[in-house]
């Protein structure tokens, strides 16, 4: 049977019945009880893992334990084809007996323990040979006083992939050989595992976000130091080689400003815009009549915040053109009037302002305000 492998994430605890346990991305932690302290016992039933297979044969509980000195945490394992076993009161079904909260932990480890169940101390891979049948539970208690943390949960199906590489008097499942080679199976799963994730630590869209900064210096941005959004690094990182090969082009800076603001903006180089408004004849707005070949004017619409407009303009620098000065203006899109203005017939203002009232005044009748 090929190896299959049930990782313990966030949806498995979901679904578990967990008493003084807190989930969050990784795995569960204990909470702080009511007197502010950390005191078990703690429990955490998980659902049955189901192998779809009877007589199922299990390798090893692989997961990440770390708790406080004065904090113990035990596992339990228990597998069996049946769902409903005549014991006492595990008659109604095995889960639906451990997923009741108003029934002890400790009632329902010892049912656990009874029908031929482990029991294993902090460990963090546990082998699990002596469990056969289709249906695999899990059991969690924590005792003493502290924090403990269980993350990185991961079932293999079948384990010890070197023992298939000797002859078969030296499979014993069991055996001290047995249990000797799991530790270098265990090591070389690991390390396998790692290695089949090493696409996903350089792919920008999976990898972890702290290597967003060391990536962008491979393509010549500085992006160091958490100013921008997770989510617009990850865009600048993808977009890198294209945007370093571009750099000190109109193009370039104009799709990191539509990266990180999310909408294009005008760019207008006052050299150009100069020569182009001179040919016909039209008269140069203030800004552009004040500046020199080496000025780039950017017309953002909207307003921008003071430390948004920082961080635009400190990625902008790194690709703007050697000796050109960057001025950002705003576009406001607010309607403006003097006191001597007036609306002629069929005229409209476009943006609409809320009313407001002073402390003198009232309204009677049916009023709508739009």
């Amino acid at each position: 049977m090929a190896e299959r492998k049930y990782r313990i994430k966030k949806n498995r605890w979901e679904t578990a019945l967990l008493q003084g346990f807190d989930i969050h991305e990784d795995g569960i932690t204990t909470h702080m009880n009511e007197d502010g302290t950390f005191a078990g016992p703690y429990y955490a039933f998980l659902k049955p893992i189901d192998s779809g297979i009877p007589d199922a044969f299990w390798g090893r509980l692989s997961l990440r334990m770390e708790h406080d000195s004065n904090a113990a945490g035990y596992v339990y394992v228990f597998a069996t084809d049946e769902e409903v076993l005549d014991y006492t009161d595990a008659e109604s079904g095995i889960w639906k007996y451990l997923s009741d909260p108003e029934i002890g932990g400790r009632s329902k480890l010892k049912v656990l323990m009874d029908l031929g169940g482990e029991k294993q101390v902090n460990f963090e891979d546990i082998l699990l040979y002596s469990q056969k049948g289709r249906y695999l539970y899990i059991a969690f208690e924590v005792v003493g006083e502290g924090t403990v943390s269980i993350t990185d949960g991961c079932v293999y199906s079948v384990g010890d992939a070197f023992m298939n590489t000797f002859p078969e008097v030296y499979r014993e499942e069991g055996s001290f050989f047995h249990r000797w080679m799991s530790v270098y199976s265990t090591i070389y799963n690991d390390m396998e595992e790692e290695i089949d994730a090493l696409p996903g630590l350089l792919d920008p869209d999976t990898c972890p976000a702290e290597m967003l900064p060391i990536y962008a210096s491979w393509l010549g941005m500085d992006i160091s130091g958490g100013f921008l959004p997770e989510e617009v690094c990850r865009n600048l990182v993808k977009e890198g080689y294209e945007l370093s090969k571009r750099k000190g082009t109109r193009w370039a800076l104009t799709r990191i400003i539509q990266i990180v603001l999310g909408h294009e903006a005008e760019v207008l180089e006052h050299n150009t815009m100069r020569g182009y408004l001179l040919s016909d004849g039209a008269e140069l707005p203030p800004n552009l009549k004040e500046g020199g070949v080496y000025d780039v004017t950017i017309l953002v619409h909207g307003e921008i915040k003071e430390l948004l407009k920082h961080r635009l303009m400190f990625l902008l620098e790194q690709f703007k053109p050697v000796r050109a000065r960057l001025h950002l203006v705003e576009l406001s899109q607010n309607a403006t009037m003097d006191g001597n203005a007036y609306l002629d017939m069929n005229a409209a203002i476009p943006v609409g302002k809320a009313p407001t009232l002073d402390g003198d005044s009232s309204m009677g009748g049916v009023l709508t305000l739009n």
